[in-house]
């Protein structure tokens, strides 16, 4: 039996098919097979077994079905003990199968991961333009990438273009599911099953493929309401359930052995896998009121029940080194009773680290002093807000929690060239002084210790 079974789906690319398999072909060094579903291809595209080369079936369909179908069919007819999903305009680099197959191997709570490139994860390092001239050229820059050694990021959802799973995983997750036309979507609904499994997702930064495909246009009409049809099925939203806070959490100190930290509003886990990444020792615990999403963040963290608000705080066993609040505290009907409760969840020493719009954002006066306050599906005016800080009105609820803040920083977006000129004119006033942070600030990071 095949040692890896590598599965592409194909429609109307034989010119970049025929480079990926030369990738195939040159790099890879374990025993393999190769399966392409052709998936109605035109007569012209069609591949035939004579134009691609050893170890190859190809599977052919007279009508096209979409790629969800396609993986469908390649996994159904595939062999191998490890699967590697290919789309046909990606090209390995040499040691890409090894170092997915090495991780694979090392932790066995690892039921995937997926190679990165240009058009797909930003998070990526140095990842170069795709204009490289020659393969030679290709190759040096992957090894580039490979030599910095970025350690594996864990994820909750893929993309399905360079992603490597093992049998089991891709069995615990099921088919495709073929109402999906968008490949990335079919990927996302596939690939979160693995994690509500228990399987581990993982990107590799330092594994570079090349691909020549572009993102899906994710504003088009359709893809929008095959996302509201993911949201449908799953309860949650692919707009802001599954991206860890990077920001929050580079307020927090992962050096300690056996960090104890709680996130309250933990949404998909996505954040707590992240810490749990780095902290290899910390024991996980989220709070989420989404049951679908608390359903896919358990398999990595222990789900608690309570309410922050109304909470007695001795019916709740452990205490906490870290509380982690990303945008939460403005969605609470009492923060000032939720925030001293807190403080009685931590150990001694122990942190709030907290995300928090800021009213006073110029964007916010640009529409006032235009005779406007409207509420949005998400920003500083999301309509599902109901208490509304500036930088001294966060402060002024730490401490009267008994907080002492330890960091304060700000996350700042673009603004367009009359909001720029607004902001000179405030900070021009002579009535009152305008701090030109508490304009620029979108939303504050707060590091608050108990005291």
């Amino acid at each position: 039996m095949a040692k890896l079974s590598i599965i592409i789906p194909l429609y109307n690319m034989r010119e970049k098919l025929e480079r990926c398999l030369f990738s195939v072909r040159n790099t890879v060094r374990i025993p393999y097979e190769v399966i392409i579903v052709d998936d109605g291809s035109s007569a012209d595209e069609q591949i035939f077994t004579s134009d691609a080369m050893d170890h190859v079936r190809i599977l052919r369909s007279e009508e096209h079905h979409g790629y969800a179908h396609a993986v469908n069919e390649g996994i159904r007819a595939s062999e191998g003990e490890v699967l590697l999903f290919l789309h046909a305009d990606v090209m390995l680099a040499p040691h890409t199968v090894e170092d997915m197959l090495d991780v694979l191997i090392a932790d066995p709570n690892v039921g995937a991961v997926t190679a990165v490139a240009p058009v797909a994860y930003r998070r990526a390092q140095l990842i170069p333009p795709n204009d490289y001239l020659s393969w030679d050229d290709y190759v040096h820059v992957a090894e580039e990438i490979r030599a910095q050694a970025a350690l594996p990021c864990p994820e909750i959802l893929a993309e399905m273009f360079a992603l490597m799973a093992r049998r089991d995983a891709v069995s615990a997750a099921g088919k495709l599911d073929e109402r999906y036309s968008f490949p990335a979507l079919a990927s996302y609904d596939f690939t979160v099953r693995m994690t509500r499994a228990g399987y581990g997702l993982a990107t590799l930064p330092s594994t570079y493929v090349h691909r020549d495909g572009e993102n899906s246009d994710t504003t088009s009409d359709s893809y929008r309401r095959e996302c509201d049809f993911f949201h449908e099925k799953w309860g949650v939203s692919l707009d802001y359930s599954f991206f860890p806070r990077r920001d929050i959490m580079s307020l927090m100190d992962f050096s300690k052995a056996g960090l104890r930290v709680l996130e309250i509003g933990c949404a998909c886990g996505a954040t707590l896998r992240e810490i749990g990444a780095r902290s290899p020792s910390a024991c996980l615990y989220g709070v989420e009121l989404n049951d679908k999403a608390a359903e896919i963040a358990a398999p990595y963290a222990t789900i608690l029940s309570m309410d922050v608000e109304c909470l007695d705080p001795s019916q709740v066993a452990e205490r906490f080194d870290y509380i982690v609040m990303g945008d939460v505290i403005e969605h609470l009907q009492n923060p000032w009773k939720a925030i001293e409760n807190m403080r009685e969840l931590l150990a001694p020493g122990g942190e709030v680290i907290a995300s928090i719009p800021n009213v006073a954002h110029i964007s916010t006066f640009y529409g006032l002093l235009s005779g406007r306050w409207t509420y949005e599906d998400m920003g500083i005016l999301d309509r599902t807000h109901f208490r509304f800080f500036t930088k001294k009105e966060i402060i002024r609820l730490f401490q009267e929690a008994q907080f002492d803040i330890q960091d304060m920083r700000y996350v700042t977006v673009p603004y367009p060239e009359i909001g720029k000129r607004l902001r000179e004119e405030l900070l021009s006033l002579q009535t009152i002084s305008v701090d030109a942070e508490d304009l620029d600030a979108y939303q504050w990071l707060v590091r608050a210790k108990r005291v």
